[in-house]
């Protein structure tokens, strides 16, 4: 591989046209190709990063020298402020301390209970011998389970115009990162995208100021984020404003569903794939539960089912790109950065490097098992970023991810009813095109 490389563009437009027609192929080539990579994306350079060495330089050693790229700080400001996500500097470090007692192991057990509970209910309402698709079904539940873990709330009745908003958002966000329009020129897709944050806005700060109200008349901690988040003060004694609560909230409502959903909806299209590895996982299963539902207090003793997720991150990252504009000068490799040139810290090419993952198209979960992740420490694998910018809720998405795949791998099957070959859709999320369309078969 070589140290630094570049895709030939066109004049004027550089890469523009190849990257509209095909983003995904067009990242996954550079970051294969070499260390680091540059293209032109019309008057914009942009580095593309394929190297864990290169990767921590911009996301630990050297993240004082970056910050979000455009994509957050400007065209997903509408829907997600200055949440987590998109926040820089000291603010980003007061919002994540403020934060952070949301996810303690403590905090996360209590919501494993609801996650649990809200799997089986899920569970009790499929039907076998029906064809649905697993990938709506994952955001259906995923998005219940944030409901009640984010705010102590059933939120069902909204999910579908919820997903709709947010999936229009996301949309949005990726056509206007590539062509910027102004917000202001009266087009119908802004429009669109306006009333869809607008109805997001109504239910968020309806809930929000509910439940400050009733925190001020004295009501307990629901045991929710939301009763953390109403609790939290600064050093200075300062909390969160209605609109930092907003913010964190509908930041939390994306990241803490979609990408557990598309999660779920690859891992269930692999074990579709993988007879064996379904055999395995059908196997434990049975070992340690013993046909009863899984509890958190069980997830210790069902490594191959975390391994499998653990694989399924690896070659469909929810998060399969990172996104940063240098500040200031920067030396990566062979390259010189300058700046206002942005860096995008390719995952899903990391992942597929061949010389991290041997054979690394195919799908072995046995690559993490304990033995195998010591012996290969953590080069290559960044499912969740790293540095101070690593995902806080990365652990929740885990602990989702394994109780809700237990527990509908326990009772059913789901054999694919389309074509076996999905094309990855890489919208903020790398979603499965289309959905993944399954036969549903009892066990």
């Amino acid at each position: 591989m070589e140290a630094v490389g570049e895709l030939p563009g066109l004049p004027l437009l550089g890469n523009i046209v190849q990257f509209r027609r095909d983003r995904l192929g067009t990242q996954l080539r550079a970051a294969l190709s070499a260390d680091i990579t540059r293209f032109r994306i019309l008057w914009k350079t942009v580095w593309c990063v394929g190297s864990w060495e290169l990767a921590q330089q911009v996301l630990v050693e050297e993240e004082e020298a970056f910050e979000k790229g455009p994509a957050l700080t400007e065209v997903a400001q509408p829907l997600l402020g200055r949440g987590l996500l998109s926040a820089e500097r000291a603010y980003h470090k007061r919002q994540r301390r403020l934060m952070a007692p949301a996810f303690t192991p403590r905090r996360i057990a209590g919501y494993g209970q609801i996650m649990a509970a809200r799997a089986v209910a899920g569970a009790d309402r499929l039907r076998p011998h029906t064809m649905i698709d697993i990938a709506e079904a994952m955001n259906v539940l995923t998005l219940d389970i944030v409901g009640r873990t984010l705010f102590d709330t059933d939120i069902a009745r909204d999910a579908r115009e919820i997903a709709d908003a947010l999936t229009l958002a996301m949309e949005h966000m990726i056509k206007a990162t590539l062509v910027p329009i102004p917000t202001w020129l009266p087009l119908p897709r802004h429009r669109r995208v306006e009333a869809a944050i607008a109805a997001l806005d109504d239910t968020v700060l309806r809930i929000i100021a509910t439940r400050r109200a009733a925190r001020a008349g004295g009501a307990d901690d629901r045991g929710d984020v939301l009763s953390i988040l109403l609790d939290a003060r600064d050093d200075d004694g300062s909390g969160m404003s209605d609109r930092d609560l907003r913010d964190e909230i509908m930041t939390l409502m994306l990241a803490g569903h979609e990408t557990t959903a598309n999660l779920l909806a690859w891992t269930w299209y692999q074990l579709a794939l993988q007879p064996e590895v379904r055999a395995r996982l059908d196997a434990e299963l049975d070992e340690v539960l013993g046909g009863r539902p899984p509890s958190y207090d069980d997830l210790p003793r069902l490594p191959y089912t975390a391994q499998i997720l653990d694989e399924t991150l690896r070659l469909f990252p929810p998060a399969y790109v990172v996104g940063r504009l240098a500040t200031r000068p920067v030396r990566l490799g062979g390259a010189q950065v300058a700046p206002g040139d942005i860096v995008i810290v390719s995952i899903r090419g990391m992942h597929r490097r061949p010389d991290y993952w041997p054979e690394p198209e195919a799908f072995r979960p046995e690559r993490f098992t304990e033995a195998a992740k010591k012996a290969r420490g953590k080069v290559g694998y960044l499912p969740f970023g790293a540095g101070p910018r690593v995902c806080i809720g990365n652990h929740f998405a885990l602990v989702e991810a394994q109780l809700i795949l237990a527990t509908w791998a326990q009772r059913f099957r789901f054999r694919l009813a389309q074509a076996p070959v999905i094309e990855p859709e890489p919208l903020v999320t790398l979603r499965p095109r289309g959905g993944v369309f399954v036969e549903v078969e009892p066990r």
